[in-house]
């Protein structure tokens, strides 16, 4: 696979009630400042989201936030980070996160991460992108979600190669691992 420069980190608005979500985020800020992999995220400044930002900047790395117009206007947005984007709609956002980044991580988060994770795994799934996705799994956070990805294959309704298309980790050596090991392989080929 082609080398990972830029990391797209999707995660929640939110801090969650475990402490370790923030801990695990700002030192996942920081291994990417430290090995030079600028940061890509959903701009915003509350939550996870605001310490992945605020943690890769203070270790002195790069961070692109992407954001659109409508959350911006609700003061939701962190633009003092090292480029700012406002996009006009969500599905925008998301085609211009998948257009920065070479690979993503996704950390904890609520209803519009899940929505995220599963959109990059879809389109990996139709070929669209052939980018590693990694699942950081906090303290069990997604235990439940790789379960139900397992049961969907399980049931038929998606080939049991395809759970190769996500990386499930519980550290940064985990995360990165997989991606020095993935290789993007569908069952089938599509064609126009």
């Amino acid at each position: 696979m082609s080398t990972i420069k830029n990391v797209c980190v999707f995660c929640g608005s939110n801090h969650g009630y475990d402490p370790q979500f923030l801990i695990q985020t700002n030192a996942l800020g920081k291994y990417l400042a430290e090995n030079n992999h600028p940061v890509v995220y959903g701009g915003g400044k509350e939550g996870l989201m605001g310490a992945i930002a605020t943690s890769t900047m203070a270790a002195g790395g790069e961070v692109i936030g992407i954001i659109p117009t409508f959350l911006r206007e609700m003061g939701l947005a962190k633009e003092d980070v090292t480029t700012f984007i406002e996009t006009a709609t969500m599905d925008e956002r998301k085609d211009e996160m998948l257009r920065q980044s070479d690979a993503f991580i996704v950390l904890p988060g609520g209803f519009g991460t899940f929505e995220e994770f599963t959109t990059m795994l879809s389109w990996s799934q139709i070929n669209v992108h052939q980018k590693p996705i990694a699942l950081f799994n906090i303290d069990h956070y997604f235990d439940e979600l790789v379960a139900m990805m397992h049961k969907c294959c399980d049931a038929g309704f998606a080939p049991q190669e395809n759970l190769d298309l996500f990386i499930d980790a519980d550290s940064v050596d985990g995360i990165f691992e997989g991606f020095a090991n993935f290789h993007h392989q569908l069952p089938f080929k599509y064609t126009n």
